[in-house]
């Protein structure tokens, strides 16, 4: 199942615990509800049982103010926010949507990189056994 989501790539923060409980801002959990109703509404709500094969392709707009010759460069995005950032928020986002539990993926690559417009692609594979 591949899924291409045109929304600029969040790194999952840390949760705010207070004495009521703990909660995530308003804006991340829009966020992952964005990349939940996309994948619902291509592939439907098949939850897999199944060991998951996950890869995922973070794009990031090139910045405007970058010179014409350093947009030509611009490939790997080396900056902030961490690739296992990056990971966390989508898997959670998944988690009861793709499979029962995002600990059922078992094969994991993710990559970040400049490019024309924002957007996160998502391949989800069952693993067959051996």
């Amino acid at each position: 199942m591949i899924t291409f989501i045109k929304i600029k790539p969040k790194p999952a923060p840390r949760p705010r615990v207070t004495k009521n409980g703990t909660y995530n801002n308003a804006d991340y959990t829009t966020y992952k509800s964005v990349i939940a109703h996309t994948f619902k509404s291509i592939h439907g709500n098949k939850k897999s049982t199944n060991p998951i094969a996950m890869k995922i392709d973070f794009f990031f707009e090139i910045p405007k103010s970058w010179s014409k010759r350093k947009k030509e460069s611009a490939s790997w995005h080396i900056s902030r926010p961490d690739t296992d950032n990056l990971v966390k928020g989508v898997k959670d986002a998944l988690n009861g949507i793709a499979y029962k539990d995002d600990s059922q993926v078992c094969y994991l690559q993710a990559r970040k990189q400049y490019a024309q417009f924002s957007g996160i692609r998502i391949e989800i594979e069952e693993m067959k056994d051996g």
